[in-house]
């Protein structure tokens, strides 16, 4: 294969070939969702043959012989990395610029960031990335805010910039596997399946796990100063009835209207799930558009994976510290840190934000700061960026007094944390931040299995031929 450039990790000939493709020569929308199906079974898997294996962690791996018993004929053949980039970049690459269309007295100063991505998030928020687990080591995709223009994919000329966003935005976090697999067990409970009683070939050698991981606590503190400032709602403790250290601030035109701690904890929960379901609609998709192959599943325990129980597993070897006995909960009881300079929860108290006082002045400074999407100075990021908007409504936006957050908000936010940690020892009160429980395995089908049990009409013409179109 020759490059169509020099300079280093260039895209070759035959690279930006697929990349046009998958552009270009792909099906429309409903004729993908016509034929969209989780396929779990890949070359080189087997479901139910009665045959023992042997995990790459040294464990048995068995399943009774049962009616739908299938070895596949075939080695695994791992995903290439323009596959990989391709399915990354579906989830959460970048794309141009968000519109963040909204009256900038209706709480605009929600937004942290204006970089768009290819999956929405609350408040634009960049709270998700892309743990993908593959031969080489577990990763975190995250391709950064850098955007050069509104809409960055536009043409030909811009295709291998999905390469280029998946080399520079993946960060190792460890080498090889995770140490988990279809038989994990905690001793005493042989039957008791940690990674779920229908995914025998997860982790399996060759495969590709993507796995959208969310860091739950940064929308928590950063929409905290929005919720008071503009939605006039404040927090009472689940227990007492009372407000949760902010009592000094009701009052009519400030905080007006209650809700307990759990509400509000459930819904920023729920809110930023939403976000790692179309990560995974967007990659089953992409993998449909190829003919490649996925299958989706939740069903496993995150926290095992990530290492919060090395005496089972080292997991991902994430840092956690001991369970909080003072949670309210055994939801919130235990914390994950994440990987630090890679991917770390939010929350109070942890190395990076010991304090309220911490965590708040960094949401302002997101938000603010030098370089940041409000800034006031000519560092403004829409301004150095060209867009979205043009500069003179930049100018008004961030002069206008509607988009500044109260110093009385930054004040309440900073007692309602010091509140929540001298009362129950961390904020969030009722979970964990860091979760990554719903993921795809994208792979290539074995179409032998869905002949011989189906009727064959479910194996479309890309998967049959995707072997000879991108390999």
């Amino acid at each position: 294969m020759t490059t169509t450039a020099t300079r280093p990790g260039a895209t070759t000939d035959d690279e930006h070939r697929q990349l046009k493709a998958f552009f270009e020569q792909t099906r429309s929308l409903p004729q993908l969702l016509a034929t969209l199906r989780s396929r779990r079974v890949a070359m080189g898997y087997q479901i139910e043959s009665g045959e023992e294996e042997t995990t790459a962690a040294g464990r048995r791996l068995y399943q009774p012989k049962g009616p739908l018993a299938f070895v596949s004929e075939h080695p695994v053949v791992p995903l290439t990395e323009v596959e990989e980039a391709m399915v990354a970049w579906s989830a959460c690459g970048p794309n141009g610029m968000a519109h963040w269309d909204i009256a900038s007295t209706g709480g605009f100063h929600e937004l942290v960031g204006i970089a768009g991505r290819t999956a929405a998030a609350p408040g634009n928020s960049f709270a998700h990335d892309l743990l993908i687990i593959k031969d080489e080591g577990a990763f975190i995709y995250n391709p950064g805010d850098e955007r050069e223009r509104m809409v960055e994919i536009q043409g030909e000329e811009d295709y291998d910039k999905i390469l280029g966003w998946y080399r520079t935005g993946m960060h190792k976090i460890m080498d090889g596997r995770p140490d988990i697999d279809w038989a994990l067990r905690v001793p005493g409970a042989p039957n008791a399946s940690l990674f779920g009683p229908y995914q025998y070939n997860v982790n399996r050698p060759g495969t590709t796990w993507f796995i959208p991981i969310t860091d739950h606590g940064w929308l928590y503190f950063s929409v905290m100063l929005n919720i008071f400032d503009a939605w006039h709602i404040y927090l009472t403790d689940d227990r007492t009835g009372e407000p949760a250290g902010t009592a000094e601030w009701v009052t009519e035109g400030r905080l007006e209207f209650p809700i307990t701690i759990s509400q509000f904890e459930q819904f920023i929960f729920q809110v930023e799930t939403y976000p790692p379901g179309s990560y995974v609609q967007n990659m089953r998709l992409a993998a449909e558009s190829m003919g490649l192959g996925n299958w989706i599943f939740c069903g496993f325990f995150d926290d095992v994976l990530m290492g919060a129980f090395p005496d089972v597993a080292r997991g991902l070897g994430f840092r956690h510290e001991p369970l909080n006995e003072r949670a309210p909960l055994a939801c919130g009881a235990l914390k994950t840190f994440g990987m630090k300079g890679v991917k770390e929860a939010t929350y109070i108290p942890s190395e990076k934000y010991p304090d309220a006082r911490s965590v708040v002045t960094a949401m302002m400074e997101e938000k603010y700061g030098l370089g940041r999407t409000m800034s006031k100075g000519d560092d403004n990021w829409m301004l150095s960026h060209k867009g979205p908007f043009a500069a003179d409504v930049v100018r008004n936006i961030v002069d206008s007094p509607a988009v500044q957050v109260s110093d009385w908000a930054v004040e309440a936010c900073v007692a309602y944390f010091d509140y929540c940690v001298q009362t129950y020892g961390q904020c969030p009160v009722y979970f964990n931040p860091m979760q990554c429980n719903f993921g795809a395995v994208i792979h290539h089908v074995d179409p032998a299995f869905y002949e011989k049990y189906y009727d064959g009409s479910s194996v479309t013409p890309q998967i049959r031929e995707h072997m000879a179109a991108w390999h």
